[in-house]
């Protein structure tokens, strides 16, 4: 009889445990990503005989109650809570968040509440580091699995490619140029577009093309970058050239695309047309055709004697003084070299120029074609004293050309280019994508890629052991988890939040069960002692 003290003792202890666990749950109903817990009950034996009768097993057990063994974690998926912010995470579907704390510790987490620390690292709520793969320029993953760091800022990128992409078209009913080319005369070409560069240190540049049509399928294209012109090289030919001569075939595609236009370096001497003769501003340089944005004064002459400046054309028609804030001082034409230098004008002096360059161009055209895909340039100089905005001290400027996709059809002119530099920016938001892309926008217009989540699996999820804080730990130091990329086998839900699998309502019933057994557990105890009681009581 005493055994069933023990008994209901056993059986008040396995209940007490329940009640804990179920309290437990409870508790959690609220706690992002925690996963529910039932208890597992084991029969304990007291007593158990075997005898036998004609041969035939008699069994005599008497149970000794039963015992809290173990809990089992339920890891189905639990509801998604809109949080409307970024970096707030939920897994939809198998698989664990990795998280490091500061000793370089790895936990294992369903919980998503991660924010961004002034270090630009994703952390949870409790300092611990999302872990990741940096991806590549290609978007490719880049090295070992690693905290995640977003990059507060972007560091600028030079220009180095330029394609003019589909649909861009040059219209083939255009009016056929024969005038010799002028960035100021709107005459001397069919159309002009830009489109915006950038230096190694992020100083954006406006590079304009000029497009004229100068014969049946032929057209001649000029470039300006800033106030510099633009040249190129023709491989297999020393020379550089000062303009593409690019035709097309029958159908409208590039047929071919040579270099047009060798320059002669010419220099200002103050004889003939480089004098104000009458007192007009009026000044006509020895050479010509002028390519626009070659021109550099240095010098000037009048009866009080030699004058120091520094003027140069800006590429489209105008001189300007670099000395006295770019102010726009005379005008040139390129066609026929004449030159107005405003404040000459009826002064009374008779003024030359005596100091300076420009260039010149011929009408060569190169033997050797240039692949439509790949036209390289001269490199331009950022720490040019001779212009008004190429003077920023970053790293020369050379990109490639990529025109292979350019037309000649009977439609309108439509131009439409890409390059590929930036200049700085700083981070204005943070997203995450369904496959755990995490990407950076920022003020410079550019989204990068920047790392790609980890997500840890494993076949065993039961030997995982909670350690608090939301998170958990391989009950083996030796198990290895399956790692793999986010969006394989569970998206990432940014902006949401998953909640706890805590279902309240079957935790109640579990609530009035473990309670009932309780309260029977201790009535077998009351019973017991009451029959003890009359078994002491036989005496008397």
């Amino acid at each position: 009889m005493i055994q069933s003290f023990y008994t209901g003792s056993a059986g008040l202890g396995s209940n007490k445990e329940w009640l804990s666990v179920i309290s437990d749950n409870i508790s959690n109903v609220n706690t992002i990503g925690f996963k529910n817990e039932r208890v597992n009950f084991e029969d304990l034996i007291a007593r158990s005989i075997t005898s036998f009768s004609n041969n035939s097993p008699k069994n005599l057990e008497i149970g000794g109650g039963a015992f809290a063994t173990s809990t089992v974690k339920d890891f189905s998926q639990g509801a998604l809570m809109n949080t409307n912010s970024s970096t707030d995470l939920a897994l939809d579907g198998e698989g664990f968040f990795m998280v490091k704390d500061n000793q370089g510790v790895v936990y294992y987490t369903r919980a998503g509440q991660f924010r961004k620390d002034a270090s630009g690292n994703l952390i949870n709520t409790n300092g611990m580091k999302l872990l990741g793969w940096a991806l590549d320029e290609t978007g490719n993953m880049a090295g070992s699995l690693n905290e995640i760091k977003i990059p507060n800022d972007m560091s600028p990128k030079v220009t180095t490619k330029l394609a003019f992409k589909e649909p861009t078209n040059l219209d083939a009913n255009s009016t056929i140029i024969t005038d010799t080319f002028d960035t100021g005369d709107a005459t001397t070409y069919n159309y002009v577009n830009s489109v915006t560069i950038y230096d190694s240190l992020g100083v954006s540049h406006e590079a304009q093309f000029y497009f004229s049509h100068v014969g049946s399928n032929q057209w001649r294209v000029f470039g300006l970058l800033d106030d510099e012109p633009i040249q190129f090289t023709v491989p297999g030919d020393t020379n550089t050239y000062d303009a593409l001569l690019v035709e097309f075939n029958g159908v409208g595609q590039i047929n071919s695309i040579k270099g047009y236009g060798v320059n002669t370096d010419q220099a200002l001497t103050g004889a003939g047309g480089e004098r104000d003769n009458a007192d007009l501003g009026s000044f006509t340089l020895s050479n010509t055709p002028v390519l626009p944005g070659s021109l550099v004064i240095t010098e000037y002459t009048d009866t009080a004697g030699n004058h120091s400046v520094n003027w140069i054309d800006d590429g489209h028609g105008n001189i300007i003084d670099l000395n006295n804030d770019n102010r726009v001082i005379g005008t040139i034409s390129y066609d026929d070299g004449s030159i107005t230098i405003n404040q000459f004008a009826g002064n009374g002096e008779n003024e030359q120029l005596t100091g300076g360059n420009y260039k010149t161009y011929d009408t060569t055209v190169s033997s050797n074609k240039i692949p439509p895909e790949q036209i390289s340039i001269v490199p331009i100089v950022t720490n040019n004293q001779n212009s008004a905005t190429l003077n920023t001290g970053g790293n020369p400027i050379q990109f490639n050309i990529n025109m292979a996709n350019v037309k000649q059809l009977d439609s309108e002119f439509i131009f439409y280019a890409e390059q590929d530099g930036y200049a700085k920016g700083d981070l204005l938001s943070t997203t995450i994508s369904e496959d755990g892309v995490v990407r950076g926008v920022y003020s410079n217009g550019q989204v990068k890629d920047i790392a790609r989540i980890a997500v840890a699996t494993f076949n065993d999820k039961e030997m995982l052991v909670r350690k608090g804080n939301n998170v958990y730990l391989p009950n083996s130091q030796t198990y290895t988890p399956i790692i793999i990329p986010g969006g394989v086998i569970s998206k990432i839900r940014s902006g949401f939040l998953e909640l706890s699998n805590v279902d309240i309502s079957k935790e109640f019933i579990n609530l009035i069960t473990a309670q009932r057994a309780y309260q029977a557990n201790a009535r077998t105890i009351t019973t017991s002692d009451q029959l003890l009681q009359e078994t002491m009581n036989l005496k008397r």
